[in-house]
């Protein structure tokens, strides 16, 4: 009788456990919305590998995608097997697969620093426009932030390892997920980064991590967008021993940014606007 109530005991812990380790990963993953309808991000574009995944990025022109300078800048011989899916929530099926033309690393990217971390893709034919399949307008000018929440979307495949280990959720990584972070602290973001890059052209935003992020991760690419505008594009930049939480983001309307775009998609010769240092950090 004692090893029928031991037994019993010891299952209905064990599902008990099961049942707790599949809500908490269930709670994690609601926190972060999935999104069904591309619609509402028609500007999402994903940078793919052949068919591996690599970053986020954000379709600003009919033949441009902008994303992250990181993600392309150990496979410039490889160049030929990228391409990029666009118009759909999974990167895996649907939308618009196209190879592409070429792309462009920012000049002044270096992969041992956060800024400048912005990379251009050109598209080998201009996209047919859908409602499912549209460009973003950019962010002009650095303004001051107030307490607002930017809208962040990406495909976040650092998850999968967590989630395979339980057996919850097989799709997830292909999965469109939406985040709505604010600005964090704007002085600590500061004294931090002046410590790492000092007197440096910083050009970044940065962003309170959400609340099961993790700060050895990034979501690589992903566009950062209030209003409906483009204000920048999330960084792969992580300190040595990730102890820098917030999400560092490289602001487009900076203008060593927003004028290299504006030279590389109409095929003119860049030059760095200002020299020294333009502190646009907000």
């Amino acid at each position: 009788m004692k090893i029928h109530v031991i037994f019993s005991c010891t299952l209905i812990l064990n599902v008990v456990m099961t049942l707790k380790t599949n809500t908490s990963l269930k709670k994690q993953f609601t926190e972060h919305s999935t999104v069904n309808d591309n619609k509402a991000f028609p500007y999402m574009a994903a940078i793919l590998q052949k068919t591996a995944y690599l970053s986020s990025g954000a379709l600003i022109d009919e033949s441009w995608v902008l994303t992250g300078a990181d993600s392309l800048y150990t496979i410039r011989e490889s160049s030929r097997t990228l391409r990029v899916r666009l118009g759909t929530v999974n990167y895996k099926k649907g939308g618009y697969l196209t190879p592409i033309k070429f792309f462009e690393i920012h000049p002044y990217f270096d992969d041992s620093k956060p800024q400048f971390d912005v990379a251009l893709i050109k598209l080998p034919h201009p996209v047919v426009m859908t409602p499912s399949l549209n460009p973003i307008k950019l962010q002009k000018r650095p303004t001051i932030l107030a307490a607002m929440h930017f809208t962040v979307t990406s495909w976040p495949i650092y998850k999968q390892k967590k989630v395979y280990k339980h057996g919850v959720y097989n799709n997830l990584e292909r999965a469109l997920t939406v985040k709505y972070l604010h600005p964090s602290n704007r002085e600590r973001c500061s004294e931090e980064l002046d410590a790492l890059v000092p007197d440096e052209d910083k050009a970044l935003i940065c962003l309170h991590p959400g609340i099961d992020s993790d700060p050895c991760q990034r979501d690589v690419g992903a566009p950062v967008v209030l209003n409906g505008v483009l204000w920048g594009i999330v960084s792969s930049w992580i300190s040595e021993d990730c102890d820098i939480e917030p999400v560092l983001v490289t602001m487009v309307s900076n203008s060593n940014i927003s004028s290299w775009i504006h030279s590389t998609i109409h095929g003119k010769r860049w030059r760095r606007k200002y020299i020294g240092n333009n502190n646009n950090l907000i």
